[in-house]
């Protein structure tokens, strides 16, 4: 007996030996309950890669598939018919997957070198996809209650998504890359938080350190986000029912706020340039407002808080500010100004039919409109 056991103890020595020298790969699965499928495929390759499994239920199913280094894949599923699908090609990747409750539905793919994903979700029919090319790439997904779906991709570097749905039935799309900017690209961040009701978002980024970050509770609401070039900023808020909003920026240093609240309010807002600034807020009940700038350090500003009010700002050339209030009902505000050093201000409350346009061409034009009542009416062009 004590023979046996010394040749056993040696053998052991020789194979884990031989499996370090040569790169040994680790496999590990556990399972309970019944009807659950799991399938680990290790390419020799390099070796030392990594897999972990464990399933505690009924009907789930996991799969790894991993080439070329150091990879590390984990599974972990608990309830019944969920399913998980990870593959690694490339060098130190990690994928981790937490799965608790049903028909959940998670699948990672991780390219090249160094990328980073983690995906849990708690409830019933979840779907998430996240797609990892290039380097250095971060993506964190959570989902809890029902019917949550959520996509990433990711090329270039750098980058990073955080996906956070806590409502359900809500909808996030994220895409990220370098762009033209190349190896000097990436680090890009998106944040996506979730929290009510058939919510639907999409971020799109290619340059370098673009920042954009969405909020949605409420119902129904819809807000997407377009960045290209570097270092642009927006933030988006969004509670109520059916309010919308589009943010598209190109150039740099161009910042978007938009906080709505509300019930059909529509917010459109596009920057080309240079650290331009738009920020609306809206309260009302469809209110709209679009501002479009395009040049160097512009300023909007809307303020909405009444029924069916229409803002339209459009500003191009240096340093133009613009600043629109409404707060009654009906009221229309068509602001446009170009040159250098504009200002114009209109306040419209307590009222209907109310009309204001600016016209400012040049530099260092002055317009100031106050309407309250009704039926009113201000033009002014410089």
């Amino acid at each position: 007996m004590k023979m046996k056991m010394t040749l056993l103890a040696a053998s052991i020595a020789m194979i884990s030996s031989h499996a370090m020298a040569s790169g040994g790969n680790v496999a590990n699965t556990y399972q309970t309950g019944w009807g659950n499928d799991a399938l680990v495929a290790q390419d020799r390759g390099n070796g030392n890669q990594t897999s972990n499994i464990t399933q505690l239920g009924d009907y789930n199913d996991a799969e790894v598939l991993q080439t070329g280094s150091y990879q590390e894949a984990s599974i972990h599923q608990e309830g019944w018919s969920n399913d998980s699908f990870s593959y690694q090609t490339g060098r130190g990747n990690d994928a981790e997957v937490t799965q608790k409750g049903s028909y959940n539905n998670s699948s990672i793919e991780q390219r090249d070198r160094n990328n980073d994903a983690t995906v849990e979700q708690h409830g019933v029919g979840h779907k998430s996809s996240v797609d990892q090319r290039g380097y250095r790439q971060e993506a964190n997904v959570y989902q809890t209650n029902y019917y949550n779906e959520s996509e990433v991709n990711q090329s270039g570097s750098d980058n990073t998504a955080n996906v956070n749905q806590t409502g359900s039935f809500n909808d996030s799309t994220v895409s990220q890359s370098n762009g033209a900017w190349g190896i000097w690209g990436g680090d890009n961040t998106a944040n996506v938080n979730q929290t009510g009701l058939v919510g639907d978002s999409s971020v799109e980024q290619s340059g370098k350190k673009n920042y954009a970050e969405l909020n949605q509770g409420g119902l129904l609401n819809s807000a997407d986000v377009s960045q290209t070039g570097a270092w642009n900023d927006s933030m988006i808020n969004q509670s109520g029912v059916l309010n919308g909003a589009e943010v598209s920026q190109a150039g740099m240093s161009n910042t978007s706020y938009i906080d709505q609240g509300g019930a059909g309010n529509g917010a459109d807002v596009s920057q080309t340039g240079w650290a331009n600034t738009s920020d609306i807020d809206q309260s009302g009940v469809g209110d709209m407002a679009s501002v479009s700038q395009d040049g160097e350090w512009n300023y909007s500003y809307v303020h909405q808080d009444g029924l069916l009010n229409d803002a339209d700002v459009s500003q191009s050339g240096l340093g133009n500010v613009s600043l629109v209030s409404q707060t009654g009902a009906f009221g229309d505000a068509n602001v446009s100004q170009a040159g250098v050093g504009n200002f114009s201000y209109i306040s419209q409350a307590n009222g209907a039919f109310n009309t204001a346009t600016h016209t400012q061409t040049g530099g260092g034009n002055w317009a100031v409109t106050t309407q309250s009542g009704w039926g009113n009416n201000a033009l002014v062009v410089q």
